[in-house]
């Protein structure tokens, strides 16, 4: 459980950061826009880099959509990003329409230049200052609560298998405490009857053999338990 538990927060906090590099991608794509709606004739270099970060945030985006099939989260980590709401339908609403509308700019762009478009680019801009990147940070606090979800999960089973293990060590001790006076009544009762007990005083001296390295594998247990709590 440990290894998977990790595994879900270590993926989280990465997301996390692949999350809020969408909003350096967004003004990435607003600066080329920017600059590409003075010219006539687009830069190359500058519409390949367009549509590089269109791809990776698009690609961002498909990950934490709701319900998405192109996501490769696993499904327990898709629950929790359900369950904490991280990422509501509006939000995506509010990803997908960056995406399009940025991928209308860019093909007219390609087609016939940016000096026509200098009013779409600038309404364009506007949203992605302030209607995107409110939804992207609303985004990565949601994240942010899936990943506390999941730590605040892990310290609550770790905290009851905690408890199990301390209950069964006491459980055992006092089973080695009764093994221990069983032996030593019996030994008694050997004794007490000479030669014909002497068969049943051997056993019952490895009764107490048996009892004493139990015990010394209990107590070893709950030195080593307790150093694990204690680190």
């Amino acid at each position: 459980m440990s290894d998977s538990v990790h595994g879900d927060e270590a993926v989280l906090g990465a997301l996390i950061n692949r999350c809020g590099k969408m909003r350096m991608l967004s003004h990435s794509v607003v600066v080329i826009f920017l600059l590409e709606g003075e010219t006539e004739t687009p830069c190359a270099l500058a519409m390949e880099k367009l549509e590089r970060d269109l791809a990776e945030f698009s690609q961002i985006a498909a990950e934490i959509a709701p319900g998405s099939l192109e996501s490769k989260l696993s499904k327990n980590l898709k629950r929790v990003l359900e369950e904490v709401d991280a990422v509501s339908r509006a939000q995506n609403e509010t990803l997908s329409r960056f995406i399009t509308n940025a991928r209308l700019i860019h093909d007219r762009l390609r087609e016939s230049g940016g000096s026509h478009l200098t009013s779409t680019i600038k309404e364009f801009a506007s949203f992605v200052t302030t209607t995107l990147l409110a939804t992207l940070n609303s985004i990565v606090e949601g994240i942010n609560r899936a990943l506390d979800y999941v730590i605040s999960n892990r310290q609550s089973q770790s905290g009851n298998q905690s408890k199990m293990i301390r209950s069964s060590i006491t459980e055992l001790e006092k089973i080695s405490r009764m093994i221990m006076i069983i032996s030593v009544n019996a030994s008694i009762e050997a004794s007490r009857v000479g030669e014909a007990g002497r068969g049943f005083s051997a056993v019952a001296g490895e009764i107490r053999n048996l009892s004493q390295s139990a015990n010394k594998v209990i107590t070893s247990l709950r030195v080593q338990y307790e150093s694990n709590e204690a680190s």
